[in-house]
């Protein structure tokens, strides 16, 4: 993908801003952080460890090409370089240069940090994979896709088996867990609706039903019209009290229309009053045993 690959550009591009620190000061470092003082110059020492090292996780990034090229792991390369630098900052806090090697003397923060960074990314691909998969198949996936290469087209079990020393059966497990990838259903609805969505298919509950939003503006057209035979007053009241999208009170018709608030809810229940009459002569008779549904018709 063109936009993950500008984004690994980059970020190797701003790591290279940060100059690699000799062993020396390695040492200097992990005096302060180990000495535990000044919690400034502590954090200051492994900010300074951290970014003199982001580019040793690019580096261990090389040991999972395996893994990321593998259909059953969901992880991006990104995410594994993020993990991996966890890793480096908790070896940067736990690093301390006063560890003597029989041979080499004091240990180098790369050696040790390696092993953190190693260890943080392969737990982050055993939590990506849907389908687990032996760590072993992952070394012969890179064998086989040499061999893809090299012969072009399907290998048969028997130079699998011929090539990797393993016996015809297992030969075809591992051309079957090489294949073998996770199809996720937002993918499948995309692809059978031509750019939709999983979510195109899930109700949003708190949406409004068209039928019901239809009947409210439908019933709010009728009495509108019915309205139209009140005097004019009463009308604005009712409309502004009842139909209105905000919600106001008396006090706010009566301030509006300069008249007391008893005034006004007089005018409103005398209004109410003559629109039930003017409703109610409208409305059929309901008989005994008439279905409700036929009356409204």
């Amino acid at each position: 993908m063109p936009q993950a690959r500008n984004t690994f550009e980059r970020y190797l591009e701003d790591i290279s801003h940060y100059p690699r620190i000799p062993p020396e000061r390695e040492a200097e470092l992990s005096h302060v952080i180990q000495d535990g003082g000044n919690e400034e110059q502590r954090e200051a020492a492994i900010d300074e460890l951290i970014h003199a090292n982001l580019r040793l996780v690019v580096h261990c990034l090389k040991r999972f090409d395996g893994y990321l090229a593998s259909p059953a792991v969901r992880i991006t390369r990104m995410d594994l370089i993020a993990e991996g630098n966890i890793g480096l900052m908790k070896a940067a806090e736990r690093f301390n240069a006063n560890h003597a090697c029989e041979k080499r003397g004091s240990i180098r923060f790369s050696t040790y940090a390696c092993k953190c960074i190693q260890s943080q990314m392969h737990r982050a691909v055993k939590r990506s994979r849907f389908i687990h998969i032996p760590e072993h198949h992952f070394g012969y996936w890179s064998e086989m896709k040499a061999l893809r290469e090299e012969h072009g087209g399907d290998l048969s079990d028997e130079m699998l088996g011929k090539t990797l020393d393993v016996s015809n059966e297992v030969a075809g497990l591992l051309k079957q867990s090489s294949q073998s990838g996770i199809c996720m259903l937002e993918d499948l609805v995309a692809h059978d609706t031509e750019g939709g969505g999983w979510s195109d298919f899930i109700p949003n509950e708190s949406a409004t039903c068209p039928a019901h939003e239809t009947g409210c503006r439908d019933l709010r057209d009728f009495l509108c019209e019915e309205m139209e035979a009140l005097p004019p007053r009463t009308q604005s009241m009712l409309s502004r009290l009842y139909l209105n999208d905000g919600s106001p009170t008396l006090r706010d018709l009566a301030s509006h229309y300069n008249i007391s608030s008893e005034r006004c809810r007089q005018v409103c229940i005398q209004g109410l009053h003559h629109l039930r009459l003017q409703l109610a002569g409208r409305l059929p008779q309901i008989e005994p045993g008439m279905p409700v549904a036929v009356c409204a018709a």
